[in-house]
């Protein structure tokens, strides 16, 4: 009896050490299953978040997955070449050599360092490692090309369609039609696989994005709109239509538009080192000056440099007129930058700012000289015309006058009636009243129904032959300006001039009937006025 109650405390204990046992193994399955399920979650997000070229928020999800998981590892390649991290990203792609995914971005590595043939012979490798059930290989070696130079895009098309005989999948249509946009006539192919992977919940969003870059290429630029405000509406975690639209809206010199494009993308994107830089240049382009300043100083403060930063600076503080630290920027700019890499705008500048130094103005030229020599531009007049007003600003009319001139000798099409106006007066206020007189023919010539053009040969002619009233040899361009205007009244101001110089030279000439018509003009318009009413009373 005692043993038989012995033996079933015994199967009893039993019993409940296996009831436990169950447990916890239930329970350890169940935390490997939810690790297991955490993970893999976990890498979509990241592959999600490179496919949205936002590398380093991948990287800070892949790297504690990728020393056991090829997978990982091979995002974790991928976001270093977005990075452009190349050793880098071989370094890793090599922890895996074995792995078709890896060897894959080992071929990318090659492509980017010109070794296409060894690049085709490890994707070669890696195709011969699909099978029906697994058609990856097949995606990883036409991505390669895809994503990469050096390769022959007809190939990845082959491999891609070979890899949707076993299943088409969004990565695999967005693929393709990527690959398509490098083939000469592709894009309409291109087209009808971004909307295949349209359907794709998943792949919509960056579907609807590369719809719209496809119809920006295109210039249909409704549509391309369209496009990427389904794919913001899809997504709104996706910032990459924000950056096409602010790329887009910066090439059309759209800068107010460009910068409110560049802070959505900035407040959805990793906000890389480029995207920041980008962005203080827009709020250059956009006027937004101290703002483009202190956004570049924030940069350098964190250890960001790079030459051109400076010039971005120094052009916002030449616009600040905070002229003294823009040329201590620009002298660091030329310090730190590449002679081959200096634009004509570098010197245009520098120049302007030697003339806001009253011991260096005559340096300018010489700068202004070294701009022009380097613009490879056909249409140079933009540039002519912002030294000639840069000239004007400094009141060294003369000097203005020459450089509109060139304006006028370039024969360029953007030639305007006022280049001739401004070349002529310049040189008038500068006292080469001969040039100024030429340049006011040629003017007068071309445009013989603009008024101003004769009024400042009168001008001129007065100033230069007859000073003195004596000679009358204004007298006929004068009057043909005021048949011109039908004697405005709103032209005030060169009505007087024009009155007293005609008033003038007639009563000194003894021509008293003009004297006296000029003069009874003049006082209308000028009661009171000293010159017509001494000539009046003398005539009385």
């Amino acid at each position: 009896m005692h043993r038989f109650i012995a033996l079933k405390k015994i199967r009893n204990i039993k019993q409940v050490e296996m009831r436990n046992l169950v447990k916890k193994t239930s329970l350890l399955f169940s935390i490997l299953c939810l690790s297991y399920f955490a993970q893999a979650q976990t890498l979509t997000d990241a592959v999600k978040l490179y496919q949205y070229n936002r590398f380093e928020s991948a990287k800070n999800i892949l790297i504690p997955l990728a020393s056991g998981d090829p997978m990982a590892n091979y995002y974790l390649g991928l976001c270093e070449i977005g990075l452009e991290n190349y050793n880098g990203a071989k370094a890793i792609f090599q922890k895996f050599p074995d792995d078709p995914a890896n060897q894959a971005g080992i071929a990318r590595i090659f492509f980017i360092e010109n070794k296409a043939p060894e690049a085709m012979s490890m994707l070669n490798s890696v195709v011969g490692k699909a099978k029906k059930k697994n058609y990856f290989p097949l995606q990883y070696a036409a991505d390669a090309i895809t994503y990469t130079d050096g390769g022959d895009p007809n190939m990845a098309v082959e491999w891609y369609k070979k890899a949707m005989e076993s299943e088409r999948t969004g990565p695999l249509h967005i693929g393709i039609g990527d690959v398509y946009r490098k083939i000469q006539g592709g894009g309409g192919n291109a087209m009808t696989n971004y909307e295949y992977a349209e359907q794709i919940p998943a792949y919509a969003s960056l579907a609807n994005f590369k719809k719209g870059d496809l119809w920006y290429a295109a210039k249909n630029y409704d549509s391309a709109l369209s496009n990427y405000a389904r794919a913001n509406s899809l997504d709104e975690s996706n910032p990459l239509p924000y950056k096409a639209l602010a790329d887009a809206y910066y090439n059309i010199k759209q800068y107010k538009l460009s910068k409110e494009n560049i802070e959505k993308y900035l407040a959805l994107s990793d906000k890389s080192i480029d995207d920041q830089i980008q962005y203080a240049n827009t709020l250059f382009l956009a006027k937004e000056y101290q703002t483009a300043v202190n956004k570049m100083q924030e940069l350098i403060g964190k250890g960001v440099e790079k030459a051109y930063m400076y010039r971005v600076i120094a052009f916002s503080q030449l616009e600040l007129k905070d002229y003294a630290n823009a040329k201590m920027n620009m002298d660091k700019f030329f310090k730190k930058q590449d002679p081959k890499k200096v634009i004509p705008l570098d010197y245009i500048n520098y120049g302007k700012l030697m003339l806001k130094d009253s011991l260096k103005k005559g340096e300018a030229n010489s700068y202004f000289e070294k701009g022009i020599a380097i613009d490879t531009a056909s249409d140079k007049a933009p540039t002519y015309r912002s030294i000639a007003e840069a000239y004007n600003d400094a009141e060294e009319y003369l000097n203005s006058g020459i450089w509109y001139k060139k304006i006028i000798d370039s024969n360029s099409p953007s030639t305007e009636a006022v280049d001739y106006w401004w070349s002529g007066v310049m040189y008038y206020y500068g006292k080469d009243y001969a040039n100024a007189e030429a340049v006011l023919n040629t003017f007068a010539e071309k445009y013989p129904a603009e008024p101003t053009a004769i009024l400042w040969q009168a001008r001129t002619i007065e100033t230069s032959k007859d000073k003195e009233y004596k000679n009358g040899a204004a007298t006929e361009k004068y009057k043909n300006w005021l048949t011109m205007i039908n004697e405005d009244p709103a032209k005030k101001k060169d009505l007087i001039k024009a009155y007293t110089y005609l008033s003038l030279s007639a009563y000194n000439m003894n021509n008293k009937t003009d004297a006296l018509l000029y003069s009874n003009k003049l006082i209308a318009i000028d009661p009171g006025n000293s010159v017509a009413t001494q000539i009046i009373s003398n005539l009385k």
